[in-house]
């Protein structure tokens, strides 16, 4: 099993009911799961630990939880013996597809916990709840039946290949609320303000985006042109919801009701870095220091909207951050260049690979071609690193330009791949 050691800041403090609640989850994962015995031994944590101890401390004194973990924990989850009703797997755009085994009580549950965040967002039973994805979307179950417990109507639409044709039946079904994923509004925002144009239409008040983070372009576009509020949803295949977006718009709200958060700093003494997660309610596959790979802010002083729960910013995926012969390369920068800091700037992808060299694929749209020049020289002059990789033939960079319904083929695509691994052994992540 695939566990490490790391330094870590409590996101949150952990209040005495929530205490207890760790306690009980400390010892049902020693009790049902022998990854977790092994690992609960390897610490020097014993059952009797677990009944008298403080169980924050004992927590912490268990190493963090990685991928090979999770898959074993994922294939152990089996036999637990509960009814298992559901399977929830990851897109696998940044690595091998993790699996959750959803029992009937976890399923209630992650129902249970969604309608509440979406209460957060001010969604009430006169809403009428439009849930857009690609096919299948069965992917927007779980959104709809959690507006179902709060009375909203609420139906799932496929975008499909041709995201025009599919956004034609908007007006005539007139939702008050759009729930959607980033890779999709890209490719939608376009269409939906052409179509909102037209003022006798019932324009949308709210949106809620869900699986990626949206730039801030897109969504400084969509209150713009739309006049529509933009929420945040935070959430993972392997946990289901974690948090969401309050009407102050400053961070997302962990419920720290249901998870115990915490961070590996990305510096010393540094409340940003990467997000650990232990589970308090969930039966199936319950998470103890499960690492998510996402980097987050956490965000000081209290909400103006008043609840307790602490906020964060996610930056996004630590695997969009990659090493290059040493230096840092990071998605968000590279995007702002190829684009020339636009307003609206469109779909990129990364690839890295190793043959002879170190090579960077930067894949853009096909109407970008002309601009090839232009893009080139803005990278090199805004990143020095990569211009001196490049001037000393340590790196190639190389643009390649595809249709753009490349962009918009999947429901989430890799913003970075890492081919490295695979052809020379390198360490980097997919």
């Amino acid at each position: 099993m695939s566990t490490e050691a790391a330094d870590t800041l409590l996101v949150a403090d952990v209040d005495e009911e929530a205490g207890e609640v760790l306690r009980r989850a400390l010892g049902y994962c020693l009790e049902r799961f022998g990854v977790y015995r092994r690992t609960f031994q390897e610490a020097g944590v014993t059952a009797a630990d677990v009944s008298t101890e403080d169980p924050v401390a004992l927590l912490r004194r268990l190493p963090l939880l990685g991928a090979d973990g999770l898959r074993e924990l994922s294939d152990e989850s089996l036999q637990t013996g509960r009814r298992i009703v559901d399977l929830e797997t990851s897109s696998g755009t940044t690595g091998p597809r993790k699996r959750r085994f959803i029992s009937h009580e976890d399923d209630l549950a992650d129902h249970e916990l969604l309608a509440e965040m979406f209460r957060v967002c001010g969604v009430a039973a006169s809403d009428r709840v439009a849930c857009i994805d690609t096919d299948p979307v069965h992917l927007m179950a779980s959104f709809s039946r959690a507006f179902d417990l709060l009375g909203a109507e609420s139906y799932m639409l496929c975008a499909g290949p041709d995201l025009h044709r599919g956004l034609e039946c908007l007006p005539a079904l007139a939702p008050s609320i759009l729930v959607t994923v980033p890779s999709i509004l890209e490719g939608a925002i376009g269409p939906l303000c052409r179509m909102y144009a037209d003022a006798s239409l019932h324009r949308p008040d709210k949106m809620i985006y869900v699986g990626e983070q949206l730039s801030d372009s897109v969504r400084r576009r969509l209150e713009a042109c739309l006049g529509i509020e933009v929420f945040g949803y935070y959430g993972a295949s392997e946990t289901s919801a974690l948090g969401i977006e309050c009407p102050a718009h400053d961070g997302v709200h962990l419920f720290t009701d249901r998870n115990i958060f915490e961070v590996v700093p990305s510096s010393p003494g540094s409340a940003s870095g990467e997000i650990v997660v232990t589970t308090l309610r969930q039966k199936t596959l319950p998470l103890l220091r499960y690492r998510l790979g996402d980097l987050i802010e956490v965000v000081d002083g209290h909400c103006p909207c008043g609840r307790s729960f602490p906020r964060v910013r996610v930056r996004g995926k630590a695997g969009d951050f990659v090493s290059v012969l040493g230096s840092k390369l990071g998605y968000q920068p590279v995007l702002n260049a190829v684009y020339g800091g636009s307003e609206q700037p469109g779909p990129m992808q990364l690839l890295l690979t190793r043959e002879a060299s170190e090579k960077l694929t930067i894949l853009l749209p096909e109407s970008m071609r002309r601009g090839s020049s232009r893009i080139i020289d803005s990278l090199l002059s805004s990143e020095p690193d990569l211009d001196f990789l490049v001037e000393s033939k340590y790196l190639e960079v190389e643009l390649s330009f595809v249709d753009t319904g490349y962009f918009h083929a999947s429901r989430k695509r890799a913003r970075v791949v890492d081919r490295r691994r695979s052809i020379g052994g390198d360490d980097n992540r997919d």
